[in-house]
């Protein structure tokens, strides 16, 4: 939730100045949004992980490696004005398609998974394209949009964390109350 939180922060920046976009604060801000998303993709993936195939993995991979893309990115931004020039084409175009295209299979795998409810896997299909594209070409805060599937998302996260009796979360077993047949419409 937290990760979602810090996109919505640093998207909704380049809207408060062009100076804040780019300062140091905005740099931390998109350090922190990678990292904490690749903590959310990492629960995800261990929620769901053992129901889905080759193309959940191949997603969470992909979407794995393009948020370090950007997380490596951003911390290369903080060094100075010469790695800021040099690394760009890491933060906006690679990263973000990396980012895009895994989030993209690993949308449809959670729809395959039925672990989750399907507007997660939707919402990973439809969301960072839509976000992404309008980012680039109408309306500099549109990852918002992104941050808040990603606040979404953490929350189904940390409700079936509470829900789990502490025994069976030490011990990673399923139990009725969270298979996937009883709650697909979460």
């Amino acid at each position: 939730m937290l990760g979602g939180l810090f996109w919505v922060v640093w998207s909704l920046l380049g809207r408060v100045s062009f100076e804040a976009a780019g300062s140091p604060f905005a740099d931390v801000m998109l350090l922190l949004a990678a990292v904490l998303t690749l903590g959310g993709l990492v629960g995800l993936h261990a929620l769901q992980g053992g129901n889905y195939g080759r193309i959940g993995r191949a997603g969470f991979y992909t979407a794995a490696v393009g948020l370090l893309v950007q997380a490596l990115a951003a911390l290369f931004l903080m060094g100075s004005d010469v790695w800021e020039i040099t690394l760009q084409w890491l933060v906006a175009p690679v990263g973000s398609l990396i980012i895009l295209v895994g989030l993209v299979l690993y949308g449809a795998a959670t729809l395959q998974a039925k672990v989750l409810a399907r507007w997660c896997g939707l919402g990973l299909i439809v969301v960072p394209p839509i976000a992404f594209y309008m980012h680039s070409r109408i309306f500099y805060g549109s990852l918002a949009l992104f941050g808040v599937l990603w606040v979404a998302l953490g929350y189904v996260l940390w409700c079936r964390i509470v829900r789990q009796p502490s025994s069976l979360r030490a011990s990673g077993k399923r139990t009725s109350e969270n298979s996937p047949s009883t709650h697909s419409s979460e």
